[in-house]
């Protein structure tokens, strides 16, 4: 039987869709996270409590740190600078689906990894990409996809860990630096545990998973069989995503979303803090170079 944490709350502004936060700035106090369908980048400190709000003209699917300052955000048309400027390509969407970007990690080696999905949720019409950091380039990198969400990588830079909500279960890939390469199950979740959405990854290769429709975060060990444990316990059944911030790494930051369901407690949609009892990584920032 796994530990139970409980959490509390870090953000009462309530997010319809809140996804993908990250960890940054003097001694990784600086979160932000976006409300994706409410067009909404919301940041606040852990230690001073400080926050801010930046409206978007389009759905805002992520936001990533870059090396020089600056922020990549995911909107209707790809990756777009924000700050100084980078001459990311636009990427069109394939096929006749309505489409948008959905979750984005940065991998070891410095490029953004970005996934999609169809706002029907239309199963294996969606895709995942590479944006790579040394000519900033995008190329596709897994098709059949249908909801592409966590994506983290192992210390080592051996494998790739990715997650196709639908399919319940977390892909195990070899990573060579530049693709990745036979593809396997690592673990397939029970119905009851809900969908996997967005995931981070610990000091010791602990995966910690955000189920959507299941009210919690899990941590899962791969390196015992994808034992569980711990579970974090949230106050909203739509848990979306997760990133460890903090002057030690060792505060968990949980987004959640809400669906104007009046069965729902207040708190579903904000955003949650725990001290878990492990150290994370800091989010590894999109590394900015010279360009030609």
């Amino acid at each position: 039987m796994s530990d139970v944490i409980k959490v509390e709350i870090f953000d009462e502004r309530r997010c319809l869709l809140g996804e993908g936060p990250i960890s940054y700035g003097d001694k990784n106090n600086s979160i932000s996270w976006v409300d994706i369908l409410n067009k909404r980048v919301y940041s606040r400190t852990i230690d001073t409590g400080i926050t801010q709000e930046l409206q978007t003209d389009d759905d805002v699917s992520f936001i990533i740190p870059r090396t020089d300052g600056g922020f990549i955000l995911g909107t209707t048309y790809g990756p777009v600078s924000a700050g100084p400027d980078l001459k990311i390509p636009i990427l069109n969407h394939e096929g006749p689906h309505a489409m948008r970007f959905n979750d984005a990690k940065v991998s070891p080696d410095g490029d953004l990894w970005f996934g999609t999905m169809s706002y029907e949720e239309l199963p294996e019409v969606s895709g995942l990409y590479c944006l790579r950091s040394d000519d900033l380039t995008i190329s596709k990198k897994l098709s059949q996809v249908s909801i592409s969400n966590g994506t983290v990588w192992s210390s080592d830079k051996s494998t790739m860990y990715f997650i196709d909500s639908p399919t319940r279960s977390i892909w195990v890939f070899n990573y060579d630096g530049e693709d990745i390469s036979d593809k396997r199950l690592g673990i397939r979740f029970p119905d009851e545990f809900g969908f996997p959405d967005g995931m981070t990854i610990d000091a010791e290769g602990g995966l910690w998973v955000a189920f959507w429709m299941g009210s919690a975060v899990r941590r899962f060990d791969p390196a015992n069989d994808f034992a569980l444990t711990a579970t974090v316990v949230t106050p909203s059944k739509r848990t979306t995503s997760c990133v460890f911030g903090g002057e030690n790494l060792d505060q968990l930051i949980i987004t959640s979303s809400h669906s104007d369901d009046p069965q729902e407690p207040h708190e579903a949609g904000m955003t949650f803090i725990c001290t878990p009892g492990f150290v994370g990584l800091p989010t590894e920032p999109f590394k900015v170079g010279t360009y030609n």
